[in-house]
């Protein structure tokens, strides 16, 4: 578990199950993946702007990772209870269904206080 000064931010998401690439309906093309993957390159460049060192971002993709998709949180998007991404913040599930840079930085200010 992270320490009170450090916030661990996960994205975790279950390609093609949770509607592709955290884009709602879309297929997951390549160039959906890209812009997934640059939403998450925005969220730490944005969180290292504001709190540098006291955060880290993971990426868990449910399909490459068995241990995390069977996990309680896993679970929330196999069994499509929200869609994805789900963005974990110290292992809280607090979004569901897109990446909100704006929404996470300010949560994780709240949590550092």
């Amino acid at each position: 578990m992270a320490s009170k000064d450090d916030v661990t931010v996960r994205i975790l998401e279950l390609p093609g199950v949770s509607g592709g690439c955290a884009c709602g309906s879309l297929p997951c093309t390549p160039e959906v993946a890209a812009m997934f993957q640059q939403k998450i390159a925005e969220l730490q460049a944005a969180l290292e702007e504001s709190y540098p060192g006291r955060t880290r971002v993971e990426y868990v993709n449910l399909k490459e990772n068995q241990a995390e998709r069977e996990s309680e949180i896993g679970q929330l998007l196999v069994t499509k209870k929200y869609p994805g991404p789900l963005v974990v913040i110290n292992g809280e599930p607090k979004y569901a269904g897109s990446i909100q840079v704006k929404k996470i930085v300010k949560e994780v200010g709240t949590i550092l206080g």
